[in-house]
């Protein structure tokens, strides 16, 4: 078991936060909000920097990151089915992915869901439209992008700061925009 999980039980014994491989660092800014609080549900790989928010819902999820992944501050990475992020993966500040829609769309199931999270807690049955997300290898995601639910980005791809990535992306490719598009592929010598 490595400092930094230690150190975490010993301030919060009783709740069970994730699983953290060696050399890997949560933040002080960064946050782990398990709702099942069943660490394995949440799988840090050797060497990575967490400085973003990492939730699962009551309901259920699993979020997995690879090694040497970075994380950035005021990062959401939200999951009610399953995220799971490569090795070697930049995810800048403000990025949000979610494979998930967070509430009900119907406006009553909507209110309900916002009112039963305030009086009771998060519900452990609930639909939320959940479709995995699937982040390969050496991607590089740029600040305050959006990766929604069921996309599965490609080994080595860049995704501009500011992007709303509704659809899967091709490995080696760079997409920008909203809803991001394909700009161009990055040449065999750039990879």
């Amino acid at each position: 078991m490595n400092l930094m999980r230690r150190l975490y039980r010993l301030v919060f014994p009783e709740k069970p936060c994730c699983l953290i491989g060696e050399g890997s660092m949560l933040y002080p800014q960064s946050r782990v909000i398990n709702m099942k609080n069943d660490e394995r549900l949440i799988s840090i790989g050797e060497s990575t920097h967490v400085l973003g928010e990492l939730l699962t819902f009551a309901h259920g999820g699993s979020i997995v990151i690879g090694d040497e992944c970075y994380i950035g501050d005021s990062t959401r990475i939200w999951a009610s089915s399953s995220i799971q992020i490569g090795s070697r993966v930049l995810i800048s500040h403000q990025v949000n992915i979610f494979d998930n829609q967070t509430h009900p769309l119907p406006a009553s199931k909507r209110n309900d869901h916002f009112r039963t999270i305030f009086s009771t807690g998060h519900p452990e049955n609930i639909d939320l439209g959940e479709q995995p997300v699937v982040i390969e290898d050496d991607v590089w995601i740029g600040c305050a992008s959006i990766i929604l639910r069921g996309v599965h980005l490609g080994r080595g791809v860049v995704v501009a700061a500011g992007s709303v990535v509704t659809k899967d992306v091709p490995a080696w490719s760079i997409v920008a925009g909203n809803p991001a598009k394909v700009i161009r592929e990055i040449p065999e010598d750039e990879r």
